[in-house]
């Protein structure tokens, strides 16, 4: 399954005022309004308008920072947040702007299996960087970021590892411009409309369509696009989400502090 990738515009997101200055992970809101989003140096839950303004009413204060990654379930009351520090794992409440629950890796049933995997990752800036509602199978798919990039199910108690897959260069994870260092992981959010997984590549500078029923990737393109008659990169994406209705998908800028909007077409 191919796709072509179409830059539509960006918008500069920054907001010092409201802590938002190092986007790290960008969530479609429930009504597709507008955007949840964090920033890692920041105890915030940040709410954006489509154009990228800060809602203040509707953003939030919760106690921790280091969150990498954020994702809504589809009830609408309810977002999960990836902490890299302890590898953590929060439920907010929407309506309260609280946190309802926290559980690290370390403590879920199941965690023996991948241990080898996260040693010292949350101290490193090595962990999770990324966390996604997959609607097919109800349960949340986290992101390890390197050194190995791992993919983690976790059931939607926070509770149980249901199943956890090693990223490798066999299944698609590669990197065409052979830029050094390996293919990392960044951000990622479900597909409903192809059944797959969008995965964003800080390193790599690119955009990945994973397939978990089949285990590899479906497509990847370079995260690029045209400006003033000059071919530009999106320097350090860091979270994306994806909005069905439109075909439209949302990238995040750490260090640019951007949003930027593409369209997906198969």
């Amino acid at each position: 399954m191919s796709f072509n990738l179409t830059y539509l515009d960006r918008f500069k997101i920054e907001n010092k005022r409201a802590g938002l200055t190092e986007p790290s992970g960008i969530a479609l809101a429930h009504d597709g309004a507008g955007f949840w989003t964090v920033s890692d140096d920041t105890k915030r839950i940040l709410y954006l308008s489509l154009d990228g303004k800060v809602d203040k009413g509707r953003s939030f204060k919760i106690p921790d920072n280091e969150l990498e990654g954020v994702t809504t379930h589809p009830g609408g009351k309810t977002l999960f947040a990836v902490r890299e520090k302890g590898n953590e794992i929060l439920k907010l409440n929407i309506a309260k702007q609280s946190v309802m629950a926290r559980r690290r890796l370390a403590e879920m049933e199941g965690y023996d299996r991948i241990a080898g995997h996260l040693a010292g990752s949350g101290e490193d800036n090595k962990g999770l960087e990324g966390v996604a509602w997959n609607a097919d199978t109800r349960s949340l798919f986290c992101v390890k970021e390197s050194d190995p990039g791992l993919m983690i199910e976790v059931s939607s108690d926070l509770k149980k590892i249901r199943h956890h897959t090693l990223f490798t260069d066999e299944m698609g994870f590669s990197d065409p411009e052979g830029r050094a260092g390996t293919v990392d992981y960044s951000g990622l959010c479900h597909d409903p409309t192809r059944k797959g997984l969008w995965i964003v590549s800080d390193r790599a500078k690119r955009l990945y369509l994973y397939c978990p029923k089949e285990g590899r990737v479906l497509h990847s393109a370079a995260l690029g696009y045209g400006r003033n008659g000059e071919y530009r990169e999106v320097k350090q994406a860091e979270g994306v989400t994806f909005d069905p209705a439109t075909g439209h998908l949302y990238i995040v800028s750490d260090a640019e502090a951007r949003l930027y909007v593409f369209d997906v077409r198969a």
